[in-house]
């Protein structure tokens, strides 16, 4: 077509005449698989031992320490925030003023905020001092509940029935959640 353009990336694909604007054209292409959900767990255990051991060992300076209790509540914002809104959907859901659809697409959304906050909150944590033992406890509970949530989105997308675990998985996440930003408060107070 004379006056029209492609332009590739190697995740879409932009089309369009010369005069208008482009339109978006997402091509299916080869996407890694993802890790197996007793790798991703073995992966929060590891660096969750790693943070726990090394903690205690560590002494910052007040810079230090002031720059990582910046990024940590900036982890629990970008964290927590996400899991909050997908909780929320899944209560819009619950009283039926949302789609199971609309939840699994928010919880596909949120998955990058969400680890990307929680491994925020074990990097920073290193340089905080050693955790309370049932503050490490709710972050190991939150990592690990968060590989099993995981792993329930696509079965769920599928129609099976597991409100159940859901319900249990999600009430496992806000409590580890809250728990450790409770403690995690006290413990900077004192």
């Amino acid at each position: 077509m004379a006056g029209s353009y492609e332009i590739r990336s190697r995740f879409c694909v932009f089309r369009g005449p010369a005069f208008r604007l482009p339109v978006v054209v997402i091509e299916a292409g080869r996407h890694r698989r993802p890790a197996s959900p007793v790798r991703r767990g073995g992966l929060v255990v590891l660096c969750w031992l790693a943070v726990v051991t090394a903690a205690p060992r560590r002494h910052s300076s007040e810079l230090v320490h002031g720059l990582a209790l910046f990024g940590h509540l900036v982890s629990v914002v970008l964290g927590f925030g996400a899991v909050l809104l997908v909780d929320w959907f899944g209560l819009l859901w619950l009283a039926g003023r949302r789609t199971l659809d609309d939840v699994r697409r928010t919880a596909e959304g949120a998955h990058v905020p969400i680890w990307l906050g929680f491994a925020g909150l074990l990097g920073t944590g290193l340089f905080l001092g050693p955790p309370s033992p049932t503050k490490a406890f709710a972050v190991l509970l939150v990592g690990v509940n968060g590989v099993y949530t995981a792993r329930l989105m696509p079965a769920m997308a599928r129609g099976s029935r597991l409100l159940t675990r859901s319900l249990v998985a999600t009430g496992i996440s806000q409590l580890g959640w809250w728990t450790a930003v409770v403690l995690g408060f006290l413990t900077s107070r004192s």
